[in-house]
């Protein structure tokens, strides 16, 4: 059954479902290189971000036939534009199974967004 949710603020509660998980959490982070120019001070005079990507990870209950296979493009429900990037492929990078007794079968995906890239 989903929250009820009251407030007066655009808030977000809860994460969307991905095919096969009960997502217990999802998360993604943006980072790029970063190359610096210095003067002859020693000051940096100019600063050039580039090869931008955002890492996600995610882990929940395994509920049915999800496919998260290694060095495969992923397609997310979850929101995976935003600061500064959007869009290009979601490859999986790792996938970690855990279960034992008396515990339900948990699954943690990591995957990295490549905005410039296309299938």
């Amino acid at each position: 059954m989903p929250a009820t949710v009251i407030t007066s603020e655009d808030v977000e509660f809860g994460v969307l479902q991905e095919t096969g998980i009960l997502l217990s959490s999802f998360s993604r982070s943006v980072q790029s290189d970063k190359a610096t120019v210095t003067d002859a001070l020693g000051d940096t005079v100019a600063v050039a971000y580039y090869n931008k990507t955002a890492t996600i990870s995610f882990d929940g209950a395994v509920n049915g036939a999800g496919t998260y296979n290694l060095a495969t493009v992923l397609t997310l429900l979850n929101d995976t534009n935003g600061f500064g990037i959007s869009g290009g492929v979601v490859v999986c990078e790792s996938v970690a199974e855990k279960s034992g007794s008396g515990v339900f079968k948990t699954i943690s995906v990591t995957a990295t967004q490549y905005p410039e890239l296309s299938e």
